[in-house]
This record gives structure tokens, C-alpha cells and sequence, in this order.
């Protein structure tokens, strides 16, 4: 009976959710995982921002940004939802090499609550996270892209392709290369497996860090090639220029 009763009380009150991030239980209106006193944590993208990437515009930056400007990318257009600092910083690393699989998941949640009213998403049919590496996957256990780009391909109710696109080349990490060895790292490291998947279609994009859009360049020219009409990119942070780019 006890048993009985304890799964009725749960049933009929079930229990508040705890917050990814700190473990507090909260109640939120957004089927979001992280309670209120974490997201005021996390700097949130605010204007103003280059119209081409979302990238915060500092000081007497102008629109486009200069990456914008000196870059050629094989996106249309990149979004961001944060600025790569602080506590964001601190949940991405965590996500990416604290197996911490949970954690990305929830990320993911405020994707999907900030894509809700994005007029820039209207037009997208297909979801793609970028891949890792095979060895690198079997190595961390989970891609974090694909975990966070899922709560937003449900929210968008548009469907998730995890495998039309691959990783093969097996790239260092980026963090310590300098731009132009970025670059160079990604060339030619992603091929599309199945083209009809993409064929005539406006497709988006998922990672978790943009830094200097390399990678999302890549994976872009990749689906293009392989027939898509468009492809834009959305990661859940992106960096804010300082003088390491012009390294």
C-alpha cells in the first residue's frame, strides 16, 4: 500500500524540477532546465550585434562585423543566443569534456525557448548538428551538438539529421591554433552521406561554441554542395572579437 500511495502522491504531485546547473528545485512557465538565478548568469546576446552573425559589436565596431567584412562564409547568415564568457563558458566546458550529457541536453531547452519567436528560423526544414569525429565521439561518449539541437528540432517541429552529415577528418581541437591554422583544420573536414536528405532544402545548422565560424564554413559548404538551397547556423554561444584574431 505504501508503495501504491507513494506512486499516486507522485502521480497527482509530482515532484518539482531540479536545475541543471546547481540542483535547485524551481518551477519555470518554459520547459526550461535551469532555474531563473542560473540565467541571469548566462550573458544573453543584446544589441547591438553584426546583422550577418549576431556577434556583439563593441567600442566603435561597425556593422558588419570585421570578421564579417574579411571573411567569406559558406553560411547565409549565423545566430547566437550568448556571448562565450563566465558562467556560459564554464557550462560548455563542462558539457563538452565533463560527460556531462545531462547538461548539454539542458542547454538545448534554452535554444528551443529562444527559437519560439525567431523570425530568422521561419524557412528552415531541416535541423543538422554538426558531427564529431568518430574517434573523438567514441572517445567523449555523446556529441554535444546533437544532444542541444534536439529540444530545439522539437520545438521548431522540424526533423533532426544526425547522419547525413560527417566529420572525416579527424581535426585537432581549435581552441590553441591560431586563425589562420583554424582554418586550414577544418578544410574539407566534412562530407554529406546522403543528398537527398538535403537537396532544395533551407537547412540549420546546431552547434555550441563560434568562435571564428570555420568550422560552421565547412559544414555549410558541405551541405551546399551536396544540393542544400541555404544553410544557416545557430550555436548556443559565440566569442567576442579581442585582438587574438588578427593572430
Amino acid at each position: 500500500m505504501r508503495i501504491l500511495f507513494r506512486r499516486l502522491l507522485k502521480l497527482f504531485y509530482p515532484p518539482l524540477p531540479a536545475c541543471v546547473a546547481c540542483g535547485t528545485t524551481f518551477t519555470s512557465l518554459y520547459p526550461l532546465a535551469f532555474c531563473q538565478r542560473c540565467l541571469d548568469r548566462i550573458p544573453f546576446v543584446t544589441k547591438p550585434v553584426c546583422s550577418r552573425c549576431d556577434r556583439p559589436l563593441r567600442g566603435e565596431a561597425r556593422d558588419p562585423c570585421p570578421e564579417c567584412q574579411s571573411e567569406t562564409y559558406y553560411f547565409e547568415q549565423a545566430m547566437a543566443v550568448a556571448v562565450y564568457d563566465g558562467f556560459l563558458r564554464e557550462l560548455l566546458h563542462t558539457a563538452k569534456y565533463g560527460f556531462r550529457p545531462d547538461l548539454a541536453r539542458g542547454l538545448g531547452t534554452i535554444l528551443a525557448v529562444w527559437a519560439e519567436n525567431e523570425t530568422r528560423l521561419e524557412g528552415i526544414q531541416a535541423i543538422i548538428p554538426v558531427p564529431l569525429h568518430p574517434e573523438k565521439l567514441a572517445a567523449r561518449g555523446y556529441n554535444q551538438a546533437e544532444l542541444m539541437a534536439a529540444p530545439l528540432a522539437t520545438a521548431l517541429r522540424r526533423p533532426l539529421y544526425t547522419g547525413v552529415l560527417q566529420r572525416v577528418k579527424p581535426t585537432v581541437s581549435q581552441s590553441k591554433l591560431s586563425r589562420r591554422e583554424r582554418k586550414e583544420n577544418t578544410r574539407d573536414a566534412f562530407a554529406v552521406v546522403d543528398c537527398p536528405a538535403v537537396a532544395g532544402k533551407e537547412v540549420l545548422l546546431v552547434d555550441d561554441i563560434r568562435t571564428t565560424g570555420y568550422t560552421l564554413s565547412a559544414a555549410a559548404r558541405a551541405l551546399l554542395i551536396a544540393g542544400a538551397r541555404r544553410v544557416k547556423a545557430l550555436t548556443m554561444a559565440v566569442g567576442v572579437t579581442t585582438g587574438w584574431w588578427k593572430g
